[in-house]
């Protein structure tokens, strides 16, 4: 038969030198102290940030990025997965939510302090998505930018030279 967790305890204690008794129920009535305290400590949330997708009408939404919600959700879908962190620790902002602060933060050519106020975030939260989208980003460049051969190029010249009548563009 298996004797209880306290009971255990009472028979070391009772083993114990008397001083040496009384020290330890004490470091132990302390540590459950300590315990009851942490526990006791209510957990804070973070409240629910808007997002600017549902927030702006579609005008009040260029004006603020500088790309339609359309294009928007287009890089998004190309990015998104890669938004997500694989730990969960915390409260995680959703991927848009992080694509929409450093999309504000190209537009306004700001402070990333400021970004961080706007969108209620810390400032190294900023710096890290900024380097996280940018990277990101220029990874898709290879499927939508493309430069053309020296042939391509010369009729690419030409072409603008017929439409402006500027020399040597390209």
């Amino acid at each position: 038969m298996k004797l209880g967790y306290w009971f255990r305890i009472s028979e070391l204690i009772r083993k114990m030198a008397p001083e040496t008794r009384f020290e330890r129920l004490r470091r132990l009535q302390r540590r459950l102290g300590r315990r009851r305290r942490l526990y006791s400590v209510p957990i804070t949330r973070l409240a629910d940030r808007e997002n600017p997708m549902e927030r702006y009408n579609a005008v009040e939404f260029k004006r603020r990025y500088h790309m339609t919600k359309d294009t928007c959700v287009y890089i998004l879908g190309h990015i998104s997965d890669s938004l997500i962190s694989p730990l969960r620790r915390g409260c995680q902002l959703p991927p848009a939510l992080q694509f929409l602060a450093v999309l504000r933060f190209y537009c306004t050519g700001s402070f990333q302090l400021l970004i961080g106020d706007y969108t209620t975030m810390n400032q190294s939260t900023i710096c890290r998505l900024v380097k996280r989208v940018s990277l990101l980003i220029a990874k898709l460049r290879p499927k939508y930018i493309n430069f053309p051969s020296h042939a391509e190029a010369a009729r690419i010249k030409d072409g603008f030279y017929r439409i402006a009548g500027f020399p040597g563009i390209f």
